[in-house]
């Protein structure tokens, strides 16, 4: 998830359980925390493909994290000595802010090495929320804002910050649902039989849903809203490109980045460079993560520092918030497409 929403949320986990204790100073103790995993976008790792791959790793275990907890709140503590009188509220409310970053990340679409570093296979992850969701985010904010500003009161807004955490945590789990009632609806369509299958929201809401299905040489990718019954709509098939052509030896950083699409992934050719695109994020034909790492010589594909590739936005894309409009107000007659271009 992005920064902010996992600052409120951080911020509203401390201040139901800290916050009745020593007030206000608990939601910046809890926001402060709950950043702390994603300081290791920071580390620069060698190149594009690694940088991404590798966050959300070793600082998003909840078996690193449990292990820095006592740490933690021991520097907390002595910073702020009026939270070391509920040590043990303190330690609690440190390991829980840190864990439900990672499993936050691990609700939306690349997941969360929640293991690490055991091996556990690619990113654990199970769609149920975009990287920013504005009904998610606002209604952490605005409880965290209550306890703030009513901070004198004699309530001190506690009670309220707590309804709406709960509020933001029955969204999730609206969220969670949706995941497997748009799965099932894609597993019963022709188009995806004999494919694997990722559903994801489609950006800042978890009413409507994207489908994407990869076999071997094939890529779909189509539409599903909750409203209704409809099924997968507005869809698109094209070839798909599964192994590096004319290549001796791939690099390990691009097979890591085929283990961490977990499969939903294609090589493309052109004009003389050849490139991997994880197709997880994004519309037919545009994906933001592209990434260019051969260039032809003598007729092989020779490695080079991998590039990410500026993304062009085309008219399918660029018709994201026209396609949502038109979903959620009922089923599509747009007709299946189909194309032989590969990405």
């Amino acid at each position: 998830m992005d920064s902010v929403t996992q600052f409120v949320l951080g911020a509203s986990i401390s201040g139901a359980l800290l916050g009745p204790r020593i007030g206000a100073k608990s939601l910046l103790i809890g926001g402060l925390v709950a950043t702390l995993p994603d300081l290791d976008s920071f580390i620069p790792l060698g190149n594009a493909i690694d940088d991404m791959t590798h966050h959300r790793g070793f600082s998003h275990s909840i078996l690193v994290q449990t292990a820095f907890t006592p740490v933690i709140a021991f520097i907390i503590g002595k910073i702020a000595p009026s939270t070391w009188i509920h040590k043990k509220m303190l330690f609690f409310t440190v390991w829980l802010t840190l864990i439900t970053h990672s499993l936050l990340d691990s609700l939306t679409t690349y997941g969360t090495q929640i293991l690490w570093p055991l091996n556990a296979g690619p990113p654990i992850a199970h769609p149920s929320i975009f990287i920013i969701d504005p009904v998610y985010t606002l209604l952490l904010l605005a409880g965290v804002l209550t306890m703030f500003f009513a901070r004198k009161t004699s309530g001190g807004g506690f009670r309220v910050n707590q309804i709406l955490l709960a509020a933001s945590s029955a969204y999730l789990a609206i969220g969670f649902a949706g995941n497997a009632v748009v799965a099932s609806r894609a597993a019963a369509d022709p188009v995806f039989q004999n494919m694997r299958i990722h559903v994801q929201p489609t950006p800042f809401n978890i009413l409507l849903w994207q489908v994407s299905g990869i076999s071997d040489d094939r890529f779909s990718t189509g539409l599903v809203s909750l409203i209704g019954n409809c099924g997968v709509e507005n869809v698109i098939s094209t070839s798909r490109q599964k192994s590096a052509t004319r290549m001796l030896n791939v690099p390990a950083s691009v097979k890591r980045l085929e283990w961490f699409t977990d499969g939903f992934y294609t090589y493309a050719e052109q004009d003389g460079k050849l490139s991997i695109t994880d197709l997880r994020i994004g519309l037919y034909p545009s994906f933001p993560f592209s990434f260019e790492f051969a260039q032809e010589k003598n007729g092989l594909m020779v490695a080079k520092p991998p590039e990410k590739i500026a993304l062009s936005y085309q008219d399918r894309a660029s018709d994201i918030f026209g396609l949502m409009g038109d979903k959620l107000t009922g089923c599509s007659t747009v007709i299946e497409k189909d194309t032989a271009d590969g990405n």
